[in-house]
């Protein structure tokens, strides 16, 4: 009997340190949620309102959410990439800048490097005119695009920009071609658009609206399958029957090789976190637009967004390669 005993024990000296990490119940300790920019804006506000609620639906973990600014959120979006596939170091990525720094510049991290769990929200984009314009529908405004090829004018932030590339990929749904003028940022455009320097500009629907509901510009439509819950009156491109879904949509992903049972239990706060009455409550009052995707639809959609900028890159690179 003794002998057994011993054999047993040497047996359990013998369990790796990660097998031994592996076995331990998940989460036994601080998890960091990273974002790729600074205290104050949309992204840190999303993560500093959803971590009390992952803790409680990821079984009351210790969840600290870390600000990593810099480089558009390629810097965190690196750090993530080459963190220790373990659980306890996760990112809430903004799409489409994910990849749309993946374009012509220096960044050492792809698609491929990680683990998507579920997401939080949609934003979409929309177009904004203004008002002395004649554009009322995405139809006016694609129709004299067709007819005058480069002379409809829309303005964005930058050169690579989401809002830049919303322009694009609207250009290749539509097979029309805009004059795309580059602003510091959207609230620039905005003025560019209300003083009737440009004939429009596109931006997000809760920053594009309030110029709207004051009437110092017009929203035709939102980039996305269907409207919003903020904007419900406003059309989408889709109607008119341009197929564009294109806006900030925000989720939680991990390191590549984060085991499996570890990502369902990060996927599983993520949903639970989105179906709480009390979170909902929370994103109306900040007018957060909820839209839960798994990881596998979260994957499917960087990916696809990817694929998508890959082929307009082809044919014409946005940026001095």
């Amino acid at each position: 009997m003794k002998k057994m005993t011993t054999i047993t024990a040497m047996s359990l000296l013998a369990v790796s340190p990660v097998a031994a990490l592996a076995q331990a119940e998940f989460p036994s300790r601080q998890i960091e949620l990273m974002i790729g920019f600074s205290a104050g804006g949309n992204l840190d506000i999303l993560a500093r309102q959803a971590e009390p609620f992952l803790e409680k639906h990821m079984g009351g973990a210790d969840i600290v959410v870390i600000n990593r600014p810099g480089a558009g959120g390629a810097l965190m979006q690196t750090q993530l990439a080459g963190a220790t596939p373990d659980g306890y170091t996760l990112g809430l990525l903004s799409m489409p800048g994910v990849v749309t720094v993946l374009f012509g510049g220096d960044v050492d991290y792809g698609v491929d490097d990680f683990e998507y769990s579920g997401t939080f929200t949609f934003e979409p984009h929309s177009i904004m005119v203004g008002m002395d314009t004649p554009y009322e529908t995405p139809e006016d405004l694609i129709a004299a695009a067709r007819e005058n090829p480069g002379e409809v004018t829309i303005g964005g932030a930058g050169i690579g920009s989401a809002a830049h590339l919303a322009v694009k990929v609207l250009e290749r749904a539509a097979d029309v071609r805009f004059s795309f003028i580059p602003s510091p940022g959207s609230a620039e455009m905005q003025n560019q658009v209300m003083g009737g320097h440009i004939d429009g500009g596109v931006t997000t629907i809760s920053s594009s609206y309030t110029r709207h509901q004051e009437n110092q510009a017009r929203v035709i439509g939102t980039l996305s399958g269907e409207r919003t819950s903020v904007a419900p009156e406003i059309a989408t491109f889709a109607e008119a029957g341009y197929e564009v879904e294109w806006g900030a949509l925000r989720g939680i992903a991990a390191p590549k090789g984060t085991p499996q049972e570890v990502m369902d239990k990060i996927t599983e706060a993520v949903r639970l976190t989105l179906e709480d009455p009390e979170f909902q409550a929370v994103a109306e009052q900040n007018n957060m637009l909820l839209r839960y995707m798994d990881g596998d639809q979260f994957e499917a959609s960087v990916r696809s967004v990817y694929a998508d900028l890959e082929e307009i890159w082809a044919e014409e690179p946005w940026v001095e390669q």
